[in-house]
């Protein structure tokens, strides 16, 4: 008796965990559809600053907030710890932003390359044409904001 129930509670879990993870990032109806060519990483222009506003369209605070909101907080949570409900099934679990010993040794671009062409069970926002390379920065602008000693830095 324990180990039929202990199949069905595996059962359901994974069932559960597979519907998270289909509904993870997927578009509301309506929603306006962006899509890629390149299958590699753009790469940065030289000599540029990583916060400057790409060709693609505007770098906002507020549109890092909405792309975070919509596709990140399943995973990442609400605090950015990395405990999100679509994340408690993960394995590696998502990162948390507000680690700073390790979000430090990160540059912009290396998000950017993780955001653009997934990592593990992170989706690959940026080569499947979910987002944008514009979304994406301000992504990471949103990110970074989850970090109280990079904000300090900032401000520096």
């Amino acid at each position: 008796m324990r180990r039929e129930r202990w199949i069905a509670a595996a059962l359901i879990a994974g069932a559960v965990g597979m519907g998270v993870l289909a509904g993870c990032g997927q578009k509301k109806e309506g929603a306006e559809t962006t899509t890629t060519t390149t299958e590699t990483t753009p790469a940065p222009v030289a000599g540029t600053d990583s916060t400057a506003a790409p060709a693609a369209g505007e770098v906002s605070l507020a549109i890092g907030e909405q792309v975070v909101k919509e596709r990140c907080v399943l995973c990442h949570g609400e605090s950015g710890k990395g405990d999100g409900p679509g994340g408690a099934a993960l394995n590696p679990k998502p990162r948390n932003w507000t680690d700073d010993d390790y979000m430090s040794t990160r540059t912009d671009d290396q998000l950017y390359e993780v955001i653009f062409n997934g990592k593990g069970s992170m989706p690959a926002w940026g080569k499947t044409g979910i987002l944008n390379e514009s979304q994406i920065r301000s992504a990471i602008m949103k990110v970074r904001t989850y970090d109280p000693k990079y904000k300090a830095a900032d401000k520096d």
